[in-house]
């Protein structure tokens, strides 16, 4: 948490967000088991993708 904080400050995301209103933000991505029973994402919004990259996190990727 300590490191969000410090990212949140960093990237200036405290004027578009509240911690709360980011995790919220990042918290609807879902994760779900093809037909093949392989884990996999569900759509990652471009807002959401923006955050990740403000963050400097790598974007989730198809697999869990």
């Amino acid at each position: 948490m300590i490191w969000l904080q410090f990212k949140m400050k960093e990237t200036d995301l405290y004027k578009t967000y509240t911690m709360q209103q980011l995790l919220d933000k990042l918290d609807v991505l879902e994760c779900y088991e093809d037909e093949k029973h392989a884990p996999r994402i569900g759509e990652l919004l471009e807002k959401q993708a923006d955050i990740y990259r403000t963050l400097g996190v790598a974007l989730p990727t198809s697999s869990c």
